[in-house]
């Protein structure tokens, strides 16, 4: 396990290396909360002991700066003190603080503390590792039911295709027909005759009858039509990966209007018999995001509108730059969510649907993904209405 110890005191800070190379624990020392943050970026440490006033950034700023740049994988904080005041220690474990060691520091108690800590990372650890599988495995549940309508929208473009190059095949041995008997001519020419009437007739007779001027032009507009028709399933293809695929964990700039539009080409087999997509994109910066967790949310959100319309309906969404945030509003006209349900939508295992047709996570994870975009999701709901989910993702 790797520790960082940041205390400006000499003999504090030597008593603490000696305990934690008698343990065998890998340390590393920091002289201020800056230095600590960057060891946190360049070594796999999982605990900081860190003195309650360590200059230039206290207990408290420390903890919420932690608590809000490294959400994964959990790091156990240990706060120093020699006067601990408890109010105080009530705001540290407010902003994320997992334990403190009172000085002068007692060697067992804090050999002890530090397994404790350790206990508790494997447990979150554990946790995350269960979430993450928990997750995947709701999102290719969404993936499998998607699987036909895709299966589906593939199929159409391929199989136009599929008959234009037939057509075109039957072309080619009509091109290849006339072009022996332009040939002939051609020959002729080069030998100083020209071809008698009857050859003349007969080649006029068969341009005419395979009507060259209709062939010549319907063979551009079958390429053009084969052309979209595979860029069509490559889009298909493509975002279905980019979608299904678990992504990298670290954030990147992002263009959240080309997520959206990533999404629904996904999952347009399942509405587009249910609702009429209307979009409104303005214009957004790129974020630094997780575009794959977006993509999911959006899914999410979309599906369930869909799911909420019982005929023919529309689901609207619309993006814009608000205070310094992206602002992102699905609305649908479906038959809406009943008052008292509404504020336990994004709880786990929560449906409305009949059992069997949903898991409760969906929403779940939707707002569990943009809490760790340190972004906002709420709704608002009208039964016979319909509801109205607006994100605010940072963008910084």
């Amino acid at each position: 396990m790797n520790i960082i110890i940041a205390e400006n005191n000499p003999d504090s800070s030597k008593l603490v290396q000696n305990l934690l190379s008698k343990e065998n624990y890998v340390f590393h020392l920091a002289k201020n909360g800056k230095e600590a943050i960057e060891l946190l970026k360049t070594t796999k440490s999982r605990i900081i002991i860190y003195n309650w006033k360590m200059p230039g950034i206290d207990g408290v700023n420390f903890c919420k700066k932690i608590r809000t740049d490294f959400s994964t994988p959990y790091i156990y904080i240990i706060f120093l003190t020699s006067t601990p005041d408890i109010e105080k220690m009530v705001s540290a474990f407010d902003a994320g603080a997992d334990d403190y060691l009172e000085k002068p520091l007692n060697p067992k108690e804090m050999v002890a503390r530090i397994k404790a800590g350790i206990r508790t990372i494997k447990l979150q650890d554990k946790f995350e590792k269960a979430n993450i599988q928990l997750v995947n495995s709701e999102k290719m549940a969404a993936v499998g039911q998607l699987s036909a309508g895709i299966a589906h929208e593939i199929n159409n473009p391929t199989s136009f295709v599929k008959s234009n190059l037939e057509t075109l095949r039957g072309y080619m041995d009509d091109f290849i027909d006339a072009g022996k008997k332009l040939n002939t001519v051609f020959e002729l020419n080069l030998q100083g005759k020209l071809p008698n009437k009857q050859e003349m007739d007969e080649i006029s007779n068969y341009l005419e009858k395979i009507d060259i001027n209709f062939l010549l032009k319907d063979v551009g507009d079958l390429l053009k039509d084969c052309i979209e028709g595979i860029n069509r399933v490559s889009k298909i293809v493509t975002d279905m990966k980019n979608f299904a695929h678990p992504g990298n964990a670290m954030a990147k700039p992002s263009d959240i209007n080309k997520g959206i539009e990533s999404t629904l080409n996904v999952i347009w087999p399942e509405i587009k018999y249910k609702a009429k997509i209307i979009k409104e994109y303005g214009e957004i910066p790129k974020i630094n995001c997780l575009p794959q967790k977006l993509n999911e949310v959006f899914m999410n959100i979309i599906l369930n509108a869909s799911h909420s319309i019982e005929e023919k309906g529309i689901i609207s969404i619309k993006t814009y730059l608000k205070n310094n945030s992206i602002i992102i509003e699905i609305a649908d006209n479906g038959k809406g969510i009943p008052k008292e349900d509404l504020p336990k939508i994004f709880d786990p295992f929560f449906t409305t649907k009949p059992v069997g047709k949903g898991t409760g996570l969906g929403l779940n994870i939707a707002y569990n993904i943009i809490k760790m975009h340190k972004g906002t999701i709420e709704a608002k709901s009208e039964v016979g209405k319909g509801t109205l989910f607006i994100i605010a993702l940072p963008v910084n």
